[in-house]
Protein backbone atom coordinates (compact mmCIF):
# COMPACT_ATOMS: atom_id res chain seq x y z
CA UNK A 1 0.00 0.00 0.00
CA UNK A 2 1.50 3.30 -1.09
CA UNK A 3 1.84 6.31 1.24
CA UNK A 4 -0.86 8.15 -0.72
CA UNK A 5 -3.37 5.33 -0.26
CA UNK A 6 -2.55 5.11 3.45
CA UNK A 7 -3.27 8.79 3.88
CA UNK A 8 -6.62 8.48 2.09
CA UNK A 9 -7.57 5.52 4.29
CA UNK A 10 -6.66 7.49 7.43
CA UNK A 11 -8.98 10.30 6.32
CA UNK A 12 -11.88 7.98 5.48
CA UNK A 13 -11.63 5.74 8.57
CA UNK A 14 -13.40 8.15 10.99
CA UNK A 15 -16.27 8.43 8.49
CA UNK A 16 -16.64 4.63 8.39
CA UNK A 17 -16.86 4.21 12.17
CA UNK A 18 -20.29 4.29 13.87
CA UNK A 19 -21.27 7.61 15.41
CA UNK A 20 -21.17 7.72 19.23
CA UNK A 21 -24.52 7.56 21.00
CA UNK A 22 -25.58 9.25 24.21
CA UNK A 23 -25.08 6.73 26.99
CA UNK A 24 -27.51 8.27 29.49
CA UNK A 25 -31.28 8.15 29.25
CA UNK A 26 -33.89 10.32 30.95
CA UNK A 27 -34.40 7.94 33.87
CA UNK A 28 -30.66 7.82 34.63
CA UNK A 29 -30.50 11.61 34.58
CA UNK A 30 -33.49 11.72 36.94
CA UNK A 31 -31.63 9.50 39.41
CA UNK A 32 -28.48 11.62 39.13
CA UNK A 33 -30.53 14.79 39.80
CA UNK A 34 -32.36 13.25 42.76
CA UNK A 35 -29.01 12.25 44.30
CA UNK A 36 -28.11 15.95 44.66
CA UNK A 37 -30.34 16.26 47.71
CA UNK A 38 -30.42 19.61 49.50
CA UNK A 39 -28.27 22.21 47.80
CA UNK A 40 -27.31 25.89 48.00
CA UNK A 41 -25.32 27.80 45.40
CA UNK A 42 -24.59 31.31 44.16
CA UNK A 43 -26.40 32.44 41.02
CA UNK A 44 -26.28 35.21 38.45
CA UNK A 45 -29.43 35.93 36.49
CA UNK A 46 -29.87 37.88 33.27
CA UNK A 47 -33.32 38.80 32.01
CA UNK A 48 -33.85 39.93 28.42
CA UNK A 49 -37.12 41.88 28.12
CA UNK A 50 -38.48 43.22 24.87
CA UNK A 51 -39.59 46.47 26.50
CA UNK A 52 -36.03 47.27 27.66
CA UNK A 53 -32.94 48.16 25.62
CA UNK A 54 -30.55 46.59 28.13
CA UNK A 55 -30.82 43.26 30.02
CA UNK A 56 -31.50 43.21 33.75
CA UNK A 57 -28.73 41.69 35.87
CA UNK A 58 -29.11 40.29 39.36
CA UNK A 59 -27.24 37.92 41.66
CA UNK A 60 -27.64 36.13 44.96
CA UNK A 61 -28.03 32.65 46.36
CA UNK A 62 -30.41 29.85 45.41
CA UNK A 63 -31.20 27.16 48.00
CA UNK A 64 -33.26 24.02 47.56
CA UNK A 65 -34.51 21.69 50.27
CA UNK A 66 -36.31 18.56 49.02
CA UNK A 67 -39.02 17.96 48.30
CA UNK A 68 -40.50 21.36 47.54
CA UNK A 69 -38.82 24.31 49.30
CA UNK A 70 -36.92 26.72 47.08
CA UNK A 71 -35.45 30.06 48.23
CA UNK A 72 -34.03 32.69 45.87
CA UNK A 73 -32.23 35.26 48.03
CA UNK A 74 -31.24 38.14 45.76
CA UNK A 75 -28.37 40.35 46.94
CA UNK A 76 -27.82 42.64 43.95
CA UNK A 77 -28.95 45.11 42.73
CA UNK A 78 -31.20 45.18 45.80
CA UNK A 79 -31.96 42.67 48.53
CA UNK A 80 -35.15 40.66 48.22
CA UNK A 81 -36.21 37.09 48.84
CA UNK A 82 -38.55 34.80 46.95
CA UNK A 83 -39.57 31.63 48.80
CA UNK A 84 -41.50 28.78 47.23
CA UNK A 85 -42.71 26.38 49.92
CA UNK A 86 -45.30 23.80 48.94
CA UNK A 87 -48.11 25.67 47.17
CA UNK A 88 -47.23 29.03 48.70
CA UNK A 89 -45.05 31.75 47.18
CA UNK A 90 -43.71 34.46 49.51
CA UNK A 91 -42.06 37.69 48.30
CA UNK A 92 -40.10 39.86 50.75
CA UNK A 93 -38.45 43.22 50.02
CA UNK A 94 -37.99 46.58 51.76
CA UNK A 95 -39.52 45.22 54.95
CA UNK A 96 -42.72 44.21 53.17
CA UNK A 97 -44.05 40.69 52.71
CA UNK A 98 -46.53 39.34 50.20
CA UNK A 99 -47.92 35.79 50.04
CA UNK A 100 -49.48 34.25 46.92
CA UNK A 101 -51.02 30.81 46.47
CA UNK A 102 -49.92 28.90 43.36
CA UNK A 103 -53.54 27.89 42.78
CA UNK A 104 -54.16 31.51 41.74
CA UNK A 105 -51.76 31.11 38.79
CA UNK A 106 -51.94 27.82 36.85
CA UNK A 107 -49.04 28.86 34.60
CA UNK A 108 -46.93 29.88 37.58
CA UNK A 109 -47.75 26.61 39.30
CA UNK A 110 -46.69 24.65 36.22
CA UNK A 111 -43.35 26.47 36.08
CA UNK A 112 -42.78 26.06 39.82
CA UNK A 113 -43.51 22.35 39.54
CA UNK A 114 -41.15 22.06 36.57
CA UNK A 115 -38.29 23.77 38.44
CA UNK A 116 -38.76 21.61 41.51
CA UNK A 117 -39.19 18.58 39.27
CA UNK A 118 -35.79 19.28 37.72
CA UNK A 119 -34.05 19.75 41.07
CA UNK A 120 -35.79 16.66 42.49
CA UNK A 121 -35.28 14.54 39.41
CA UNK A 122 -39.08 14.02 39.27
CA UNK A 123 -39.35 13.11 35.61
CA UNK A 124 -42.89 11.79 36.13
CA UNK A 125 -44.01 15.28 37.17
CA UNK A 126 -42.24 16.96 34.24
CA UNK A 127 -43.80 14.62 31.69
CA UNK A 128 -47.28 15.77 32.69
CA UNK A 129 -46.63 19.21 31.19
CA UNK A 130 -43.61 18.89 28.89
CA UNK A 131 -42.01 16.87 26.16
CA UNK A 132 -38.49 16.06 27.42
CA UNK A 133 -35.55 16.10 25.00
CA UNK A 134 -32.17 14.99 26.38
CA UNK A 135 -28.94 15.58 24.45
CA UNK A 136 -25.20 15.38 25.04
CA UNK A 137 -22.69 18.16 25.66
CA UNK A 138 -18.88 17.94 25.70
CA UNK A 139 -17.32 15.71 28.34
CA UNK A 140 -19.94 14.47 30.79
CA UNK A 141 -22.30 17.32 30.03
CA UNK A 142 -26.02 17.09 29.35
CA UNK A 143 -28.79 19.34 28.07
CA UNK A 144 -32.47 18.84 28.85
CA UNK A 145 -35.11 20.76 26.90
CA UNK A 146 -38.67 20.98 28.19
CA UNK A 147 -41.26 21.77 25.52
CA UNK A 148 -44.82 22.57 26.70
CA UNK A 149 -47.47 20.01 25.77
CA UNK A 150 -50.58 21.98 26.78
CA UNK A 151 -51.75 25.01 24.78
CA UNK A 152 -52.43 27.14 27.87
CA UNK A 153 -48.84 26.63 29.03
CA UNK A 154 -47.36 27.13 25.55
CA UNK A 155 -49.10 30.50 25.40
CA UNK A 156 -46.76 31.66 28.18
CA UNK A 157 -43.64 29.47 27.96
CA UNK A 158 -41.87 28.53 24.73
CA UNK A 159 -39.14 26.36 26.22
CA UNK A 160 -37.14 25.60 29.35
CA UNK A 161 -33.53 24.53 28.85
CA UNK A 162 -31.37 23.05 31.60
CA UNK A 163 -27.71 22.20 31.15
CA UNK A 164 -25.24 20.63 33.54
CA UNK A 165 -22.55 18.04 34.20
CA UNK A 166 -22.43 14.57 35.72
CA UNK A 167 -19.78 14.13 38.41
CA UNK A 168 -19.44 10.91 40.41
CA UNK A 169 -22.97 9.92 39.43
CA UNK A 170 -24.50 13.19 40.63
CA UNK A 171 -25.99 15.75 38.24
CA UNK A 172 -24.98 19.37 38.77
CA UNK A 173 -27.20 22.04 37.22
CA UNK A 174 -25.11 24.82 35.67
CA UNK A 175 -27.58 26.92 33.73
CA UNK A 176 -31.33 27.26 33.49
CA UNK A 177 -32.92 29.21 30.63
CA UNK A 178 -36.59 30.11 30.47
CA UNK A 179 -37.87 31.34 27.09
CA UNK A 180 -41.27 33.01 27.13
CA UNK A 181 -43.69 32.89 24.21
CA UNK A 182 -43.48 36.68 23.82
CA UNK A 183 -39.72 36.53 23.16
CA UNK A 184 -38.52 37.50 26.65
CA UNK A 185 -35.86 35.26 28.19
CA UNK A 186 -34.36 34.60 31.62
CA UNK A 187 -30.94 32.96 31.99
CA UNK A 188 -29.70 31.82 35.40
CA UNK A 189 -26.10 30.67 35.90
CA UNK A 190 -25.67 28.47 38.96
CA UNK A 191 -22.39 28.22 40.84
CA UNK A 192 -20.40 29.72 37.98
CA UNK A 193 -19.52 33.10 39.53
CA UNK A 194 -20.42 34.84 36.29
CA UNK A 195 -18.51 32.46 34.02
CA UNK A 196 -20.83 30.73 31.53
CA UNK A 197 -20.41 26.94 31.26
CA UNK A 198 -18.60 25.67 28.17
CA UNK A 199 -21.21 24.85 25.55
CA UNK A 200 -21.59 23.87 21.91
CA UNK A 201 -24.65 25.61 20.65
CA UNK A 202 -27.23 26.14 23.36
CA UNK A 203 -29.31 29.30 23.62
CA UNK A 204 -27.19 32.44 23.46
CA UNK A 205 -28.14 35.98 24.53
Amino acid sequence: MTLSICRRFAVLLPLMLPLPTYAMDIEELATALADRGADSTDYQQTRYLGILDEPLESSGRLSFEPPDRLVQAQREPEARTLTLDGEQLTFEADGRRRVVQLDDSPEGAAFADSLRGILNGRIDVLREDYELVLSERPGDGWRLNLLPLRDELAERIRRIEVIGQIEAGVADVERLTLEFANGDRSVMQLGQHGKPPQDDGSTSP
